[in-house]
């Protein structure tokens, strides 16, 4: 964990220190919860609603963290003051001992963002048989982070699609998928992958163009009959995929996956222009 700090300045509960000098707490999925903001010309992207996630996955873990949120939230405010401003993601990191004691932690990690060609072209995907615990909170997984990595370096792809025991696709293993057909977006129900602040946005986004979205469940056999796909999350944006293991696909070229694509790159310049004289000044 303290590998994927980069920059010299971090916040341990409140207080500035520097990197060398900062101790993770252990890595257990049960007792860790954490949200990843994308940070634009200063201004941490849609903070609220990672806000929000992160105090709802605190609860379901019995981890109530609501008495430190007004701290957290300006604490990513100066954090982004004292790195100077780097465009980079930031992570929000909440754990709790034994005892009960809940620390926190706010810094910036390894960032990786798809290159210009890669929305051009679309992603590589691969299926990946895998079913999350509790999919709602976002907590550590260290387990299962190293087996889909293994599976992505060896077949070269830039995603792993989920697959339950229902062979049905719920979701990325770090990021939403939406499947197209005729027009219309089809996505796995709420309470059956993690709520993505990007996946919402998208929701509210293609609802407000016209496009139909239907929340169901998805037989991996769909695979066959859509017109193209693509993942949402902090670091890819609205990201059209074409291919999914043998299955090939122009999402990058439909009409529906660009309008949303569009929309959402338009929704975080007005929502820039909006607060970046709060974060800015």
């Amino acid at each position: 964990m303290k590998n994927e700090i980069i920059e010299k300045y971090l916040i341990y509960n409140g207080s500035i220190i520097e990197r060398e000098s900062y101790e993770p707490c252990n890595d257990f999925a049960a007792n860790v919860v954490y949200e990843v903001i994308r940070v634009i010309d200063g201004v941490p992207l849609f903070w609220e609603e990672h806000m929000d996630r992160l105090i709802k996955s605190s609860d379901m873990i019995s981890m109530d963290i609501r008495p430190l949120s007004d701290s957290i939230s300006a604490d990513i405010k100066k954090l982004i003051e004292i790195n100077n401003k780097p465009v980079k993601n930031l992570k929000v990191l909440a754990c709790k001992d034994d005892k009960g004691v809940i620390d926190y932690s706010v810094f910036f990690i390894r960032s990786n963002y798809p290159q210009p060609e890669l929305y051009e072209k679309g992603i590589k995907t691969i299926l990946f048989n895998a079913l999350r615990e509790n999919p709602n909170a976002k907590v550590q997984n260290s387990g299962l982070r190293e087996r889909v990595n293994k599976a992505l370096l060896e077949s070269s792809a830039y995603e792993a699609l989920l697959v339950n025991e229902a062979n049905e696709i719920t979701e990325g293993s770090k990021s939403n998928v939406f499947f197209v057909k005729n027009n219309s977006l089809y996505t796995s129900p709420k309470q059956e992958v993690l709520l993505g602040v990007t996946r919402t946005r998208v929701i509210e986004l293609a609802r407000s163009l016209g496009i139909e979205v239907i929340e169901v469940s998805i037989h991996k056999s769909f695979l066959e009959k859509c017109d193209g796909l693509f993942i949402t999350g902090t670091s890819p944006k609205v990201l059209p995929i074409s291919k999914v293991d043998e299955f090939k696909y122009a999402s990058s070229k439909n009409e529906t996956i660009l309008a949303i694509m569009n929309a959402y790159d338009s929704l975080i310049a007005d929502y820039i222009e909006k607060l970046e004289r709060d974060f800015i000044q």
